[in-house]
């Protein structure tokens, strides 16, 4: 197993040490840059023409225009995936602006570049899946969407840092930020979702979130499963009377929060509805696997 890295600069996936990338790169120096995490099953990455089209999506909001296609974008993944010799993977794909001289301008950016980071996939331990973690409802809110589009998954991510900075330091291990109006939002990296009454509740996209592919999943396996998710505008108190906490992302699937602001949600273990739908889960990502376009070679 090993870490990998693919650059638009090179013809073919290097190791870390001889990833070199331009200080002069927009994405260095401004998080002018859009990116997808995804993890492989079966060695594919799992959702990919959902993440691409986001990344699509995500350079139309800053004005990005991406010169690679999807096929070229995932054939890059698919090599070096391979070249890392991993079974499964954790994927970074990167877009950023492209270098230029040291000015905010945006038209200075020249050529795009593409980064396509693989490391071997390191999921949370089985016991955190049932035990879950720690969450804080931190101060530090979202960004205003006429600030910087909730939609868009740039490289500027510092606001984040910062959430889960304050959360660490109030004992967390996780990050929940509301909106500027005080609506919860979204986890540091991830979407929240709730079980108040046996209902599924999500905070609804107005409040100002990025529309998580896992969260789009989790609609998705609800129905199936005859369930449906109630789209709300969410308070704080709301979600700390919770009887059950999740949080969703393409990495770590469905994580339980069994304590939050230091209090311990339901019985302090993932619920029964949490169990049904990681279990949903499972079975989508094994599905995902046996279907693997790698397969067939």
């Amino acid at each position: 197993m090993s870490t990998k890295v693919l650059l638009s600069t090179h013809p073919e996936p290097v190791d870390p040490a001889d990833a070199k990338i331009s200080v002069f790169d927009r994405g260095f120096l401004y998080g002018d840059s859009v990116y997808e995490t995804m993890r492989t099953a079966g060695g594919w990455p799992l959702e990919l023409d959902r993440h691409l089209r986001r990344l699509r999506r995500s350079g139309d909001g800053i004005g990005l225009t991406i010169p690679f296609s999807d096929e070229h974008l995932a054939d890059a993944v698919a090599r070096t995936h391979a070249a890392s010799g991993n079974d499964e993977s954790y994927v970074r794909l990167v877009v950023t602006r492209g270098s230029g001289p040291v000015a905010i301008d945006p038209r200075h950016g020249e050529h795009p570049l593409m980064v396509v980071l693989v490391k071997p996939l390191e999921l949370p331990a089985a016991e955190e899946y049932v035990h879950g973690i720690s969450a804080v409802i931190v101060g530090i809110t979202k960004n205003a969407g006429t600030s910087l589009d909730p939609t868009i998954k740039s490289g500027n991510y510092l606001n984040n840092i910062l959430a889960l900075r304050q959360a660490i330091a109030q004992g967390g291990q996780d990050a929940i930020m509301c909106s500027p109006e005080g609506a919860v939002s979204e986890g540091a990296t991830s979407n929240v979702f709730m079980v108040a009454g046996g209902q599924l509740e999500t905070p609804h996209l107005r409040t100002g979130l990025l529309p998580g592919i896992t969260r789009q999943a989790i609609f998705d396996l609800a129905e199936a499963l005859g369930l449906s998710v109630g789209e709300t505008r969410m308070s704080p108190d709301h979600l700390r009377s919770a009887q059950e906490v999740f949080l969703t992302s393409s990495v770590r699937g469905i994580m339980p929060v069994t304590q939050l602001d230091g209090v311990v949600v339901g019985t302090g273990e993932a619920g029964p509805l949490t169990v049904r739908l990681q279990a949903a889960y499972r079975d989508y990502v094994e599905r995902a696997a046996r279907s693997s376009p790698l397969r067939e070679r």
